[in-house]
């Protein structure tokens, strides 16, 4: 960790001699700066910030985590520690994507798999934000930032992600949703890039009402409909929209999966919801929608 801020506090530093900074909210337009000088003020802060990533944040990170993995754990199927896990949320708590995007990069350099990534770093660092915010160590706003910057580093490893997969011969369709009044919506995120690498065709709706969401399941065919559950408080509203789905799905047999931090620690209760199976994260929910999918189809 020490050597991670000293390498964040050098990218600073170098980012202020070569004009730029690490930080948008340090850019400022000067009283007598023109609009096209900032602009080309802004081009170069962007510069730096790419130079001082190559050139001093990820050699620091290589040579830290070498030294101190390499004699302790396998670096291939080596899983990220809750210390990675939390200076990752500490950088995009802090920082611009660019730094975490770095970060990453170090370890799949080191031989951590996106897959690994996706389940075991930004999933946890996205919990982290919540318990953060929950023991009121970093504000709101503060927060929705930092998970923007995961979706948005989520959206930039969601290519070669699903260039893993192997081309599905079977025309599969997922719905995945968050709980009616749900706002933790990055598990459904990370679930839709594990289906996609799957070779799932997926309609992504977090943030949808009840009646949005019947009009989805009665509009299309899906084989699964997937939820994302955080907290107890809002299990009526899911126990009231999987009735809807099932009501109203083109698809008499659909299967419905439950996810989320409450199920993982509450999986009894997705019969009470009406739920056919837990999903406890991206693989198992590929597993249980297969499974679903395929004996549907042999029992048509």
């Amino acid at each position: 960790m020490a050597i991670l801020k000293e390498a964040i506090a050098s990218a600073k530093e170098a980012s202020a001699d070569g004009g730029g900074a690490v930080e948008d909210r340090s850019a400022r337009r000067g009283p007598g700066e023109k609009r096209g000088q900032t602009g080309r003020s802004e081009a170069g802060r962007r510069d730096a910030l790419s130079r001082t990533i190559e050139a001093e944040i990820i050699p620091r990170l290589m040579l830290v985590h070498a030294s101190e993995e390499c004699d302790s754990r396998s670096e291939r199927d080596a899983l990220p520690t809750r210390e990675e896990v939390s200076e990752l949320a500490a950088l995009v708590l802090e920082h611009e994507v660019e730094v975490a995007a770095s970060y990453v990069a170090v370890l799949r350099a080191r031989g951590v798999t996106l897959e690994t990534v996706f389940l075991h770093l930004l999933a946890p660092a996205a919990q982290r934000l919540d318990e953060l915010w929950r023991e009121d160590k970093a504000d709101f706003c503060d927060v929705t930032i930092a998970l923007s910057r995961l979706q948005q580093l989520l959206r930039e490893l969601s290519a070669p992600f699903e260039a893993e997969g192997e081309p599905s011969a079977e025309e599969k369709r997922a719905l995945l949703c968050s709980a009616p009044g749900e706002t933790h919506t990055f598990g459904v995120a990370i679930v839709e890039e594990f289906l996609r690498r799957a070779g799932w065709d997926v309609a992504c709706a977090p943030g949808a009402n009840v009646a949005e969401i019947g009009r989805l399941a009665g509009r299309d065919w899906f084989d699964v409909v997937g939820f994302s559950l955080s907290c107890e408080g809002l299990l009526p509203e899911l126990a009231s929209v999987i009735d809807v789905v099932r009501r109203r799905s083109r698809n008499p047999r659909v299967g419905v999966l439950v996810g989320g931090r409450y199920f993982n620690e509450h999986p009894e209760s997705a019969a009470l919801v009406g739920a056919d199976h837990v999903a406890f994260d991206g693989l198992d929910a590929v597993r249980k929608a297969q499974r679903w999918a395929g004996g549907v189809a042999r029992a048509r």
